[in-house]
């Protein structure tokens, strides 16, 4: 009867590794080729990102991003997968990691009355420089194992010391997603523009790296992977 018992156990599939989570070459949207990319660089990243925001004030105050400070240090290379793509003029990345992420924060800093952020470094290249940021909320998955989603586009204008104007656009989703054994992973989806021309003046309308419904697509196909 013990036999019985194991077998059946045994035919229980175990959870999937989280590298199996992230998207394949077949799912990244035209003009997209995987590049190389590892997460014990990813992590050294955040971490001079972080560091540099140290010294940055934010307008209003309450706008500060949070959710990274919490995120970030919690993650390894046996927590995280990670997948990074090119394309001529975008950078796509998405992360999948069993650190769950703050949802609320990054809802905080990124809608309401923080919709618009400014930003000011006091340090390194960009010291004196003022960066304006725009975010728009976009519809989140409709799937029953989002947990919690947020999806957003942003736009940023950086006005240099010297007068000259970058600007920036990225389509950012953060989700909890809960699988099958009942862990929750984090799920974060990134395309970014990869201009950083500088010209006299803001154009009328940024331009986003992709459409936001070949983005919210690849949200979808992303969370359809991920949640099986």
């Amino acid at each position: 009867m013990l036999f019985g018992l194991v077998a059946c156990g045994d035919d229980d599939p175990a959870p999937r590794a989280l590298s199996s989570l992230v998207l394949g070459a077949e799912y990244l949207p035209e003009g997209f080729a995987v590049a190389p990319a590892d997460v014990t660089s990813l992590i050294g990243g955040n971490r001079r990102t972080l560091e540099q925001a140290a010294s940055v004030t934010f307008a209003p105050a309450e706008c500060r991003p949070t959710a990274d400070e919490a995120f970030s240090p919690l993650m390894t290379s046996d927590n995280t997968a990670l997948l990074v793509a090119e394309a001529a003029s975008a950078t796509l990345s998405e992360v999948v990691s069993s650190v769950r992420r703050d949802i609320d924060a990054d809802r905080r800093a990124t809608t309401g009355r923080c919709r618009v952020v400014e930003a000011r470094p006091t340090r390194g290249t960009l010291a004196g420089a003022r960066i304006v940021t725009t975010s728009s909320e976009l519809p989140s998955p409709s799937s029953e194992a989002v947990e919690q989603g947020l999806v957003v586009r942003s736009e940023s204008v950086t006005t240099l010391t010297d007068g000259k104007v970058r600007v920036r656009s990225a389509l950012l989703a953060n989700l909890l997603l809960r699988r099958p054994h009942g862990e929750v992973v984090t799920v974060q989806i990134t395309v970014a523009s990869a201009n950083t021309n500088t010209s006299s003046a803001a154009p009328k309308r940024i331009e986003p790296p992709m459409s936001e419904a070949d983005f919210l697509r690849l949200v979808d196909d992303a969370v359809a992977h991920a949640e099986n």
